[in-house]
């Protein structure tokens, strides 16, 4: 399977190497699955709008110029896109059991 991650935003501060230590083990999980073979890639657009070059990013990451239209690349190679939706819980998991 063939997996490539796109990331844009404001998410993308995870990936800068000067918050490292902020988000360590979310870059270090991401780093397991980069050895892996999944493919990180970061929007430029929006590298550029938080003043990050490519270098500020961890060394597994790829640049792109756009999200948009790397998402449009790879569904025209058959790829599926899978838009993560992140819910807040309002219940205790002891609750929902």
């Amino acid at each position: 399977m063939e997996i490539k991650v796109v990331i844009h935003g404001t998410e993308i501060v995870t990936l800068a190497k000067k918050n490292y230590e902020t988000y360590r083990d979310e870059v270090e999980r991401m780093r397991y699955y980069a050895l892996l073979g999944v493919e990180f890639k970061v929007c430029g657009m929006a590298a550029a709008d938080f003043g990050y070059t490519a270098n500020d990013f961890q060394p597994f990451v790829e640049i792109v110029p756009s999200a948009f239209s790397e998402l449009v690349h790879w569904q025209q190679q058959g790829y599926a896109l899978i838009v993560p939706q992140v819910h807040i819980r309002h219940r205790s998991l002891e609750e929902i059991r």
